[in-house]
């Protein structure tokens, strides 16, 4: 389920490369940009239709630079008219784009900053169904180390300032951390 390759660094901001084999239970924007308020209704929402639509087989490969989504497109399916059967689907996140992590039990969210023409929205969370707790907590731990990089969160700071002056963002001033969006 996990395999880690040594990392160079010991730096505390430094995570060893490593590849986690899930499920993708989904995305779907998120009306804040960071606090776990904003996470648990889209994972309700998406883990209640995983009963419709079954999960995706993805690998997270997780380093310094950030995240690295890669789907197999199995044979006979088609995920988008520019992929062909058999090729890898790949998405980076930077590590930049990574401003909040929860975990709850196998269930890994996280909130990332990646614009989706479809729904003009810049926001999303994505949820992952790890094979176990522990390799949940993992994850979790190492998402955790790149959001809480002193230069990432002045960034999200910065972010929320320029949101909030343009009336994008309401901030919730009673849980540390949160802000809303719209």
């Amino acid at each position: 389920p996990l395999t880690s390759a040594s990392s160079s660094s010991n730096d505390k901001n430094d995570i060893k490369k490593s590849s986690y084999y899930v499920w993708f239970q989904g995305a779907k924007e998120s009306k804040g940009l960071r606090g776990e308020e904003y996470i648990s209704p889209v994972v309700r929402y998406l883990l209640g239709k995983e009963k419709e639509q079954a999960p995706i087989k993805v690998t997270l490969q997780l380093s310094n630079k950030g995240l690295k989504i890669i789907q197999n497109v199995s044979p006979g399916k088609r995920v988008h008219d520019n992929y062909r059967c058999g090729e890898n689907v790949k998405h980076f996140i930077p590590h930049h784009a990574i401003t909040c992590a929860v975990r709850t039990e196998e269930v890994v969210s996280c909130i990332l900053l990646i614009y989706n023409p479809a729904t003009a929205c810049p926001v999303h969370v994505h949820s992952y169904r790890c094979d176990s707790e522990e390799t949940a907590e993992l994850l979790h731990t190492q998402l955790n180390i790149l959001i809480q990089r002193p230069e990432n969160q002045k960034k999200f700071q910065e972010i929320e300032s320029r949101l909030q002056e343009k009336g994008l963002l309401h901030r919730n001033v009673s849980k540390a951390g949160s802000s809303k969006l719209g």
